[in-house]
């Protein structure tokens, strides 16, 4: 187990070394997977790791404390594993938007622009070369994701809530499940092997 587990007590999918004491970038939605298969109630989880959820949650930030400042801004994933977690709270969106930067006004034209010269690149050009217009899209959560997100909040008894389950509902029953985050929002043993399989054979969520 400790050799997937950070200073911060976070789960991660390769090993952690001296010269990689954090050995990924998916850090929280990793440990989401970990305490969802484990039941693990708040109570039980390490001061280091409430420290540090308090802080990436608060900030929106991949990494707590010292870590460096050129790691990639939080994706979806990691919002989703805070929020799983208990760390995430509605306040710390703006909206559903997590973006880490400022977001400018909106302009058609610019936003096409950027879009064009999007295609065929990975995600993480956009934040690398200040594609500004595309914020707004990329660090938004998806409306599958938010009735999950406000189970999270404790927020099930609201419209939008009802409008955002049809949609996950749907979701679950016509989109190929591709990764573990599937499994953490609608269970089910297919999707739970499919999560399981993300990792070593050595892994403490291969073993589970």
């Amino acid at each position: 187990m400790n050799n997937y587990v950070d200073i911060w007590d976070r789960i991660h999918n390769k090993s952690v070394t001296i010269e990689r004491p954090i050995s990924s970038n998916n850090g929280w939605i990793y440990t989401a997977y970990y305490y969802k298969l484990n039941n693990t109630p708040l109570y039980l989880r390490s001061n280091q790791l409430i420290i540090a959820g308090k802080d990436c949650a608060k900030n929106l930030k991949r990494h707590p404390f010292n870590s460096k400042d050129d790691s990639p801004p939080i994706s979806r994933d990691e919002v989703l594993g805070l929020a799983y977690l208990g760390f995430l709270k509605p306040q710390h969106l703006n909206g559903w938007n997590f973006s880490p930067y400022p977001i400018p006004k909106f302009n058609l034209i610019k936003t096409i622009q950027q879009f064009i010269e999007l295609k065929g690149k990975h995600r993480n050009y956009l934040w690398q070369n200040n594609m500004n217009q595309t914020y707004r899209f990329a660090f938004s959560v998806p409306l599958q994701d938010r009735a999950f997100m406000l189970e999270c909040f404790g927020e099930t008894k609201s419209l939008r809530y009802m409008v955002y389950d049809i949609i996950a509902k749907l979701d679950a029953k016509f989109a190929k499940p591709k990764n573990g985050i599937h499994w953490l929002k609608y269970g089910g043993e297919h999707r739970k092997k499919i999560m399981q399989e993300e990792f070593p054979e050595d892994h403490p969520l291969r073993r589970i």
